[in-house]
């Protein structure tokens, strides 16, 4: 077993060489994000809870039936060509919520997710030995190294990387899981699930931009909806909380609906708009006790991305 880094040490390496690598990458005197560096777009939406979830799931923002308004940020996980393979990222933040925030500002709860559903490092220290690789411009030796390689996530990344035609057709996964109720509740993964009535089914404006366009022409035809569900953990080996590349078996506990998120037309794709899109942040640990983060990966991630993101705008 590899030897474990204390969070405190991981947060500050990692922050420090995020900082250097998205310093070198900007553009315009932008610093990009170091993850989902493209915008394809931030869209407001409302975030609909059902009446009908079971008992158990009646837990944090799910526990009545309530409408919350919701901001989404649709991204390129790596490329700024939309036209290219890549992963796609999903960030959420609903507004109005109901008690004090873990970290962060009250009243918002944040959902981060992926259009794969596990990461392609299992720990937090594999990440760090990415960034490494990443700083020193040979991304290759991290996954090729011939004294460490990492070929399971040379191959998650391989899968992981799609041709897309719209970001509203996308399925998305929260990858780590994450506390549901109590400190004796479920343990879960969360999905966003596409199920709007149109499709896209040709590229729009085939080209850099052509996610957008086609999120533009969909809301045109009608609104764009999303199932949200959650997927608990049923078996603690097989489904664990401390590898994130590991996908939990669907068909031994199944994803369970409990929100529906409705985007309808609106102007996103304004300067403007985009501009504020660019200077949004999202962090997993702004979210409700009942919703906590769990797990090392997480851990990391509280301080990580709230470095990053007073870093970009500072810099802005």
């Amino acid at each position: 077993m590899k030897e474990e880094i204390a969070i405190d040490e991981l947060v500050a390496e990692f922050s420090q060489r995020i900082e250097a690598i998205t310093s070198a990458e900007a553009e315009d005197h932008v610093i990009p994000r170091f993850n989902q560096p493209k915008t394809i777009a931030c869209v407001n939406a409302e975030f609909i809870v059902h009446d009908d979830i079971p008992e158990d799931l009646k837990q944090g923002i799910f526990s009545r039936p309530n409408t919350y308004p919701a901001k989404l940020r649709f991204a390129n996980a790596t490329n700024r060509d939309d036209s290219k393979k890549d992963l796609r990222g999903l960030s959420i933040r609903l507004s109005g919520v109901e008690g004090p925030a873990l970290w962060g500002e009250s009243g918002l709860q944040d959902f981060v997710l992926n259009s794969y559903p596990a990461l392609f490092v299992a720990t937090p220290e594999d990440f760090l030995a990415f960034t490494r690789a990443r700083q020193a411009n040979n991304k290759l030796l991290f996954f090729l190294n011939p004294v460490a390689p990492h070929l399971k996530s040379l191959w998650i990344a391989f899968k992981a990387s799609q041709k897309h035609l719209s970001p509203l057709d996308v399925r998305y996964w929260s990858t780590v899981p994450f506390r549901f109720g109590s400190a004796n509740g479920h343990v879960v993964k969360y999905s966003v699930i596409p199920c709007s009535s149109y499709q896209t089914t040709e590229a729009v404006e085939p080209g850099v931009n052509q996610l957008r366009a086609a999120l533009k022409a969909h809301l045109q035809l009608g609104p764009a909806l999303f199932q949200f569900a959650v997927q608990k953990q049923t078996d603690p080996v097989s489904m664990p909380i401390e590898d994130a590349s590991v996908i939990w078996d669907e068909t031994v506990s199944p994803f369970q609906t409990v929100a529906t998120i409705k985007i309808e037309q609106q102007d996103f794709d304004n300067p403007g708009s985009l501009a504020a899109c660019e200077r949004s942040s999202f962090n997993p640990w702004q979210s409700l006790e009942a919703h906590e983060p769990l797990g090392r990966m997480n851990q990391v991630r509280r301080l990580v991305y709230a470095n990053a993101a007073a870093f970009r705008n500072k810099e802005q």
